[in-house]
């Protein structure tokens, strides 16, 4: 590792900013890296980008705001961050110094939609009418809880099984394209550049939206970004509660078949909509939640606070990384978030129980049935259905999440060891 001296010249990336509150948000577009710094950090930034060494930035800076800074330290993060290049150092590569959990197979551009298209697609005159909607449907399971569907529903008792099947996943991939191009559309309204990848969502492969150029966007889009996928699940749900809503209550006749795939794929949409309240991964509520506290990094540092307390508590204080250089005022907000993430890891393993589990084992007691010689609800073509969407949707899903779990373990490896080097080095 490349180390700063007083009279040290680094190389800084090209950057876009823009302000936001007290800090400044800094952009590199080319890696889609984005990161919070206080605003004064402008001015150090821009200094080092004119070719002054680490020791005349120092003394701008102090002449400026009148109290002294460690640029050195500030220079430390930015390379971490791959927007500075240190002396010897390589540098930064294309891609995110930060990966997330997510690595995507191949990617599709939504930059063909016009801004202003985009912006009548997601404007109040669309909105307003998708509110009055899931607003109705809530009244509607308030009245008759019933219309909420139990894993059963996904045996489709009384249809064709392997065509309804394959019918409700092709419903459920339609439904999840929905609430990425919903994402897609809200990052356009505000002229972000927005790519569609497939990528996968722990063991199961997805669709997800890169729109991470919307940190340079107003917290306005940036919430509107965010919520456009959840607020997209909650309209298609809704729909499908009234539609289940006037079977129940024979105000339409609908073919049997019509009511099974309504309720499993209301099922679907339950099912994704409460995995944004997984706190401990980096949902949609997630992004809405950091952008309300005006945390950038609000899940690693609140991982790491979390890891140091299980440290301390198991005696490996040696092992604990630093949180000293986190605002006080931050610093109350990762830890109240902790909290947040300790419930939502309560709450996801209640779904696993109660929801995730009771699904899987509609599939697994009919293959237990049949390998106990007794009586199954399914034929051999419904074994087969079952086995290749499985092998199609979780097999690509499963080698995907083992890397980026890898990958991810390596990454934090490096990452931590970096950091307890830096805090050797100024403790000696």
């Amino acid at each position: 590792m490349a180390v700063n001296t007083a009279e040290s010249v680094v190389t800084v990336r090209p950057f876009v900013s823009t302000v936001d509150g007290s800090d400044v948000i800094i952009g590199d577009t080319d890696r889609k890296v984005y990161l919070a710094i206080p605003a004064e950090g402008l001015d150090i930034l821009n200094a080092l980008a004119e070719g002054r060494t680490i020791a005349e930035t120092a003394r701008i800076y102090e002449r400026k705001h009148g109290e002294p800074v460690d640029v050195e330290d500030f220079v430390a993060v930015l390379a971490d961050e791959g927007f500075v290049t240190r002396g010897g150092e390589p540098e930064a590569a294309t891609e995110p110094a930060h990966q997330h959990a997510h690595r995507t197979v191949k990617r599709w551009s939504f930059d063909w939609i016009p801004p202003a298209t985009a912006r009548r697609l997601t404007g109040p005159a669309v909105i307003l009418p998708g509110l009055a909607v899931i607003l109705t449907a809530v009244a509607l399971v308030i009245t008759d809880p019933g219309l909420i569907p139990g894993p059963r529903v996904l045996l489709f008792e009384g249809g064709n099984f392997a065509i309804l099947t394959v019918v409700s996943v092709t419903l459920a991939m339609i439904g999840l394209s929905l609430h990425e191009l919903a994402h897609a559309l809200a990052a356009r309204s505000v002229g972000v550049s927005a790519t569609l990848g497939i990528s996968n969502l722990m063991y199961v492969l997805v669709a997800q939206t890169d729109i991470s150029g919307i940190w340079m966007a107003s917290k306005r889009a940036r919430y509107k970004a965010f919520l456009a996928g959840f607020f997209v699940d909650a309209f298609f749900g809704s729909l499908l509660v009234a539609f289940l809503f006037a079977t129940r209550r024979n105000l339409i006749d609908v073919p049997n078949w019509a009511s099974l795939l309504a309720s499993a794929a209301l099922l679907t949409f339950l099912v994704r909509i409460g995995f944004q309240f997984f706190f401990y991964l980096r949902t949609d509520v997630y992004y809405v939640i950091a952008t309300a506290l005006n945390c950038r990094n609000l899940m690693s540092d609140t991982e790491r606070f979390l890891s140091n307390g299980i440290k301390r508590l198991t005696f490996l204080r040696h092992k604990v990384i630093s949180q000293a250089g986190i605002p006080r005022r931050e610093m109350r907000k990762i830890r109240a978030y902790a909290a947040v993430w300790v419930f939502g890891r309560v709450f996801g393993l209640v779904a696993l129980i109660f929801t995730i589990l009771p699904m899987l084992w509609v599939y697994l007691e009919q293959f237990v049935l049949l390998a106990l010689g007794e009586p199954t609800r399914f034929s051999s073509a419904d074994f087969a259905t079952v086995a290749v969407l499985a092998a199609l949707l979780n097999g690509g899903g499963l080698a995907m999440w083992g890397r980026n779990l890898w990958r991810g373990w390596r990454r934090r490896r490096v990452e931590d060891a970096r950091t307890l080097a830096r805090q050797a080095a100024a403790a000696g």
